[in-house]
Formats: C-alpha cells, sequence, structure tokens
C-alpha cells in the first residue's frame, strides 16, 4: 500500500521545527493541515538535536524517542514512515507504539477485560438508571478516563465541556452514576482479577523503575484520555520534550478534559498549521456543513476551503441499494483511477461481515485489496485499494475516499438536539472525508440515510 513519501517542509512547518525549548509542545490545526507529516518531521528533528545534545554532554545511554499513535493501524503507518526515515541511527532508541501496547508493556500480564466484555457488565449496572443505555456507558468511560481513582467524587460538580447538553446529567444522576455503576463495576473486576483499559491507564502511571523517555510525540491526541495523558507524564526523563498534535474537531471519542488538571502546563510553544495541504478546496467545502453548529474548542479548527491550494472535482453522492452503489463505484474507479499510483480507501462505520459483498465484487473484478483495520503494521504489497473502518482510518490519508452504505442503521445515535453521540458521528464522517487527497463518493439508501446526511 502506498504511503506518504518524504517531503519538504513548508513555512509553518519550518516554524515549528526551529522552536527546540524543552518542555511542552502543542501543534493544532484541521484536517489536511499536515499534522501527522510535522510530527514525523519534527520527530526526526528532535532525534538529531537529542543526539547532538548528547554527543554534546558525552552522555552514554541512548536517546529514548516514543512516538505515540491512536490505534493499531495509524501505528503501522507511523512505524513505516519512521522506519523508511529515522530508524538506524547510532545512540538511538526509537520506538512507535500505540498507548495500549505501550502501557500494557510495563505491566505484569495483566488480565485486560475487552471492551465487548467491559460493556456487557456496564449494560447490567445501567439497567436500573433511568436515559440511554449506550449514553450512561459513553458517560462512564468518560469519567473513568478523566478522573483518577481517587479523586472520582470531582464528577458530581466538574464541567462537561465536550460532552454535550443532551441528555442532561444532573448531579443527582451523577452521584447515582457512581454509586449504582462504577462502584460496583469496579468492585466485579476486583472480583475476577481484571483490568480495563482506563485501569490499564492508571496503572501504567503508577509503574516504577522503567527508563524514563528523552522526547516523546502524540498523534492524534484529541482522543487520549486525561489518565493516558498523567501516565505518559510519569516516564519523562528531565529534561523532556513532549508534543501533541491534535484538532479537537476530530475528536471521536467522549475523552475531554482540560490540559491544566492533566498536568500538562504550561506549553513551552503552541503553533497553529493553517494551510490545508492535503483536500481540494472541493472536498473540504463538501465536509465543512457536516460540522456546522459544533463548538469551536480552543485546541479544533474547521475545514476552511479558502485555505486549500488545490482544486479537484465535485464529490459524487449516489444512492440506490448498498449493491448498486458498490457496482458503480468500481466501474468508475476502473474508468478513472490509476492503480498504479494512486490509492483507493473503502470506509465502513463496521468492519468485518459488512465489507463481504465488497471484497466478492473486488476479486470478480480483478483489483488486488487490503483490510488496514486494526493492523498493527503497514501493508508491504502493491495493492492499490484499502478496506477499512471509518475509526481506523484516523491520520491516514488516501488519494481517493468512498464511503458507501452510509445509512442510518448503522450510524447510531441518540435523538435529543446537541446529542453527543450525533456530534460525535458528525466529527467522524467529516475526518474521513478529510481523508482524501483527489475525490470523494458517498453513498446510501434512500430510504434509510444516516442523519449525518
Amino acid at each position: 500500500m502506498r504511503i506518504l513519501p518524504a517531503v519538504p517542509p513548508t513555512a509553518e512547518q519550518l516554524a515549528i521545527l526551529a522552536d527546540t525549548k524543552p518542555g511542552y509542545m502543542l501543534i493544532r490545526g484541521a484536517a489536511g493541515s499536515g499534522k501527522t507529516t510535522t510530527a514525523l518531521l519534527r520527530l526526526r528533528q528532535l532525534c538529531d538535536s537529542w543526539l547532538l545534545r548528547r554527543e554534546r554532554l558525552g552522555l552514554t545511554a541512548p536517546v529514548r524517542i516514543l512516538a505515540m499513535t491512536f490505534n493499531r493501524t495509524l501505528e503501522g503507518y507511523i512505524s513505516e514512515l519512521a522506519r523508511q526515515q529515522i530508524v538506524g541511527r547510532t545512540g538511538l532508541q526509537l520506538e512507535v507504539r500505540t498507548f495500549g501496547k505501550w502501557a500494557v508493556g510495563m505491566l505484569d500480564t495483566p488480565q485486560i477485560l475487552d471492551r465487548d466484555d467491559s460493556a456487557v457488565m456496564l449494560r447490567r449496572f445501567t439497567a436500573g438508571l433511568p436515559g440511554d443505555r449506550e449514553f450512561l456507558i459513553e458517560e462512564t468511560e468518560y469519567v473513568l478516563g478523566r478522573f483518577e481513582p481517587g479523586n472520582l467524587d470531582a464528577y458530581l460538580t466538574a464541567r462537561r465541556d465536550g460532552r454535550g447538553t443532551a441528555p442532561r446529567v444532573e448531579q443527582s444522576l451523577r452521584r447515582r452514576l457512581l454509586e449504582e455503576v462504577i462502584g460496583p463495576y469496579t468492585e466485579e473486576k476486583k472480583r475476577r482479577g481484571a483490568l480495563d483499559w482506563n485501569d490499564i491507564a492508571v496503572a501504567a502511571g503508577q509503574v516504577k523503575d522503567v527508563p524514563s523517555w528523552d522526547v516523546v510525540v502524540v498523534d492524534e491526541a484529541q482522543d487520549f484520555s486525561a489518565n493516558q495523558v498523567r501516565a505518559i507524564r510519569a516516564h519523562l526523563a528531565d529534561p523532556f520534550s513532549v508534543t501533541f498534535v491534535m484538532d479537537a474537531m476530530q475528536r471521536i471519542y467522549p475523552r475531554c478534559f482540560t490540559w491544566a488538571e492533566a498536568g500538562v502546563t504550561p506549553f513551552a510553544g503552541r503553533h497553529l498549521l493553517t494551510v490545508n495541504h492535503r483536500n481540494t478546496r472541493q472536498i473540504a467545502a463538501f465536509a465543512r456543513p457536516i460540522l456546522d453548529g459544533l463548538a469551536v474548542e480552543d485546541d479544533g479548527a474547521f475545514p476552511d476551503f479558502s485555505a486549500c491550494t488545490e482544486e479537484g472535482p465535485l464529490p459524487i453522492v449516489i444512492t440506490g441499494k448498498y449493491s448498486k452503489q458498490i457496482d458503480y463505484i468500481l466501474d468508475h474507479l476502473i474508468d478513472n483511477v490509476d492503480f498504479g499510483s494512486e490509492s483507493v480507501v473503502f470506509l465502513q462505520p463496521k468492519g468485518g461481515r459488512y465489507f463481504d459483498y465488497l471484497r466478492n465484487q473486488l476479486k470478480a473484478e480483478g483489483l488486488p485489496f487490503t483490510e488496514l483495520t486494526r493492523a498493527s503494521t503497514w501493508p508491504s504489497g502493491t495493492e492499490a485499494i484499502a478496506l477499512c473502518t471509518m475509526h481506523s482510518a484516523k491520520g491516514l490519508e488516501f488519494d481517493h475516499v468512498i464511503l458507501p452504505g452510509l445509512n442510518d442503521e448503522v450510524t447510531l445515535h441518540g435523538t435529543a438536539d446537541d446529542d453527543v453521540q450525533f456530534d460525535a458521528l458528525r466529527r467522524l464522517v467529516a475526518m474521513c472525508l478529510g481523508r482524501a487527497r483527489k475525490s470523494v463518493i458517498l453513498g446510501y439508501k434512500p430510504d434509510d440515510p444516516s442523519a449525518v446526511l
């Protein structure tokens, strides 16, 4: 699968690379502004500057550098970029990890409660509470990710920025959530001797006597939790350089917190990327209305078609049965795409069997493809077509992005105005559109369009 080539830094990126002060740095920008490219350029620049520091001070220990990614698919992508552009330097220890893999690696083979088992337990404990059960499960995840175990009562009076105003979560419901859900859920995990992924973050931050990190770069930081950030902070050398790369408008999980409460303060530098180098003006203009009305947080930015440097064809929207959508799309790709030099991704809300018809049709047309979802190594083959879930597409980019079957039945959400689940879905779809460099095709059944449309 084709990967982003090494590119010379832009004027905006050069200003960031020139900022070598130790401490925390924040890099933000909308989709297409080159955040992942900037993260890699900064990673490379920090390798150079810290190796020079090591030589100047006569140090013998290697410079330890950690690149942290949000999911395994992005880990594979960044690892391949790092292999091509950074790895192999003497005196340098570079690791590219998802947070989960990094944290578990410090623990003594914990028994991990996977997300499906965790959800089953939480559905049982939330059964007696009013409101949508899936929302209550998300709210529980939000609480356990934001607050430390000994400080859960802070949830009773905390502002829930980023969680929307619907459904309403009054203090009485918050107390019931702590007492009737989180308390029993915690006890059940202890009884099983298991840790969920929020526990893993807390436990990783408490590990002692492990080598610390000189340099950390966190990509897609908007979807890290406060406890994950605290765990990273617990393992920094003195001095250190930590770079968070993010866009709050692309946040797809309810993990909002303030930098100050996570202990990240003050920032030695803050930088904003404004030019959209990836999307055409037409793609950015197509994605923009999906986000209209959402609150713009300090660390977020709307897609800005006026900041695009390229023009391209209008996005295509097709309606009809899923099979007819796929047939039309494949004919269009065969007629219009150079599979020798361009990349195509099919994105769907769910994976597995939801790709079955597409797999069969690609094989029938003799079009090789690869599957990216949850892959921790980037595919090394020559396939030009990738299949991927929408969530796993974070941080990636392709020439052509296809979203077939964008129906309401597979894009579930609440029904109230300002519903946090619907807001997250809008961010997710806009993020997916922002993966495209040249063209977008979107499809849905005319009698069941996703509410996002």
